[in-house]
């Protein structure tokens, strides 16, 4: 039998389509912030905003009279008819957002106009008014949302860990605090503010603000008349997308339009992973849509060509640019890495506030000839020699909880057969600065010096991870990873993984770690490059097996290069290693580490046969 639905349960369908989870709502109220005019915006959460999230800004308010209507379903003050829909400016425009928060939380809205003398105070439980009164307010809007979901248990099962959840919304509020520079933002999670921004209007400064990574540090200015913003010069990239922040009109948006137009502004002068990129572009009104996604997150262009011209035009000059070229610096004197060391020379009690560490003496109580014990970014001569994990525990120099269950180990596919014997090859040279040529007495095989050590990196960080004795290389002088309030303010799981891996690190404060010691078998180098990029992808780590897949996708990130010119020394240590391996026959990612290339097959091919 059909039947039409009564409007409560109606309600809640229609609020799942607009709310998914706390960041949506923080996503629909900050947004509301914003087309108010407000000059100020404060976020707070509590518990990833599962229990408690609070907007309040210093905008226009919404008038006594209206503030009921303002929560009915399509209520807005955005449009009117549906031309209009070909020339919005707002962020919001359907009327859906508040309608729908308020169907599946305890909401609380204190708002005032300017000419209004008092405020209004609205209480609304699951989209029912429960008390209307007035009450002193500045003017602006404080919207208070608590127990999200409360009343369709069904949906609270599918939201993330308090963390996850704060990561995420924390994640939004970085990215419009940088495209509206001109408004004061300030982010609190669970008492402690983790974002905060002056509204100077400076957008470089903003980027500065609240991207503390290196990647942002030193960024190029861009722009013609359709697009605007700042790229990274080719040598610097990320090994994901998530330094690539596109704005459309002001809207947050995910385009493969604007990234095509990306690639092609850098004209192939990117070798690796994805440059940093926050990009404004700003197009008329008609000739995109914002409404073909329920939560404004993708956009359809008119004219994808046009938009990717624009955006590879205002790239590809800056590319062309003295300031695009990698600059050499030397280790230790990035901007970042002076502020720290001078931080680490600073008293211990003065040190250790907000979780910022003092620093501690090398192991083995040798003290540094200066006072000036200083955090390098890298140093090749700095590493000592191996120890064990638990050693350098009951030395007092580690600090990372371990709650990881101690039976979580990785399992390495092993080949179901070993027919093959390296040691019977013969070393032959190799072309390309890739691939190594082998023989023997019937075939010919070439080696992808990439793939290869790609499978012996991998498996060494395995068994090392697996292993009782985790053996690891104190450094006399650590180096430090900044990364973004986002991931900085996730649960610290991961800590006790990398530390299984082989890494002595602490929390530094100021969204900042600081890594004393590397796995033993990796070079500075390798050990930097993999830490980074793992604590950049962290958020992308599945629930149901953490390990294996990081170790994986991580592994190839921190091996030889193809293009990388090897001796002879350094390619026989390469194959030596890869028949050590229990699968040398593939990379992590499945593809071959060698071919295999008959004498018959070369012949027939010569039509010798």
């Amino acid at each position: 039998m059909i039947r039409v639905l009564d409007s409560f349960v109606a309600d809640k369908i229609a609020a799942g389509e607009v709310i998914e989870k706390p960041l949506s709502i923080v996503k629909e109220l900050v947004e509301n912030s914003i087309d108010a005019g407000a000059k100020s915006i404060v976020i707070e959460i509590r518990n990833g905003g599962k229990s408690y999230i609070r907007v309040t800004d210093d905008g226009s308010g919404i008038p006594s009279d209206e503030v009921e209507t303002a929560f009915l379903r399509h209520a807005t003050g955005k449009l009117v008819s549906v031309d209009d829909l070909n020339h919005l400016t707002t962020l919001g425009f359907r009327g859906e957002a508040l309608a729908s928060i308020s169907a599946i939380s305890r909401m609380t809205v204190v708002t005032r106009t300017s000419d209004e003398p008092a405020g209004t105070r609205l209480v609304l439980h699951g989209g029912k008014v429960q008390t209307r009164e007035r009450a002193g307010a500045n003017p602006g809007t404080t919207m208070i949302v608590e127990d999200v979901f409360y009343n369709t248990p069904a949906r609270r099962k599918f939201m993330g860990s308090d963390s996850r959840e704060a990561s995420v919304i924390i994640e939004l509020v970085q990215k419009l605090a940088v495209f509206y520079s001109d408004i004061r933002f300030m982010m609190i999670s669970s008492g402690r503010t983790v974002l905060s921004t002056d509204g100077s209007g400076d957008c470089a400064r903003a980027i500065r603000a609240v991207y503390p990574e290196r990647e942002f540090s030193n960024l190029i200015e861009i722009g013609n008349d359709t697009v605007k913003g700042y790229v990274s010069p080719p040598g610097v990239t990320k090994s994901n997308r998530k330094g690539q922040i596109f704005f459309v009109n002001g809207r947050i948006v995910s385009s493969k339009t604007i990234e095509k137009g990306l690639e092609k502004g850098y004209k192939g002068r990117i070798f690796s992973g994805y440059p940093v990129a926050v990009l404004f572009v700003n197009v008329a009104p008609d000739t995109v849509d914002v409404n073909i996604h329920p939560g404004k997150k993708e956009i359809k262009f008119l004219d994808d060509e046009a938009v990717i011209d624009a955006v590879s035009d205002a790239v590809s000059r800056a590319m062309d640019q003295k300031q695009s070229i990698s600059e050499l610096t030397s280790a230790g004197h990035s901007p970042v890495s002076d502020a720290l060391s001078r931080r680490m020379e600073e008293p211990k009690e003065q040190a250790s506030h907000e979780n910022a560490y003092a620093a501690s003496a090398p192991v083995g109580n040798q003290q540094p000839e200066t006072t000036e014990y200083e955090i390098t970014e890298h140093n090749p001569d700095t590493l000592s020699e191996p120890v064990s994990i638990e050693e350098y525990i009951k030395s007092g120099s580690f600090h990372s909880d371990d709650n990881s269950p101690a039976e979580k180990s990785v399992i390495i596919s092993k080949s179901e057969s070993r027919p093959f014997e390296f040691k019977d090859l013969v070393y032959r040279g190799s072309v390309f600065n890739s691939y190594v040529i082998m023989e023997d007495s019937e075939s010919m095989y070439l080696i992808d010096q990439h793939a290869a050590h790609e499978r012996i990196f991998y498996e060494k960080l395995v068994h090392q991870y697996n292993s009782e004795n985790h053996l690891m290389q104190p450094l006399l002088a650590p180096f430090v990873v900044q990364v973004s309030p986002s991931v900085y303010n996730m649960e610290r799981g991961w800590m006790n993984d990398v530390a299984r891996m082989g890494y002595d690190i602490e929390d530094f404060g100021d969204n900042t770690f600081v890594i004393r010691g590397i796995p033993s078998f990796m070079s500075m180098s390798e050990a930097d490059s993999f830490i980074r990029t793992y604590m950049d992808n962290i958020s992308d780590i599945k629930q149901s097996n953490p390990i294996i897949d990081k170790l994986i996708v991580r592994s190839c990130k921190s091996a030889v290069k193809a293009n990388n010119r090897l001796s002879e020394h350094e390619i026989m240590a390469l194959i030596r290693e890869l028949s050590e391996c229990e699968n040398p026959f593939c990379c992590p990612h499945g593809r071959p580490t060698f071919i295999k290339i008959t004498k018959y097959e070369i012949e027939r091919t010569f039509r010798r046969v």
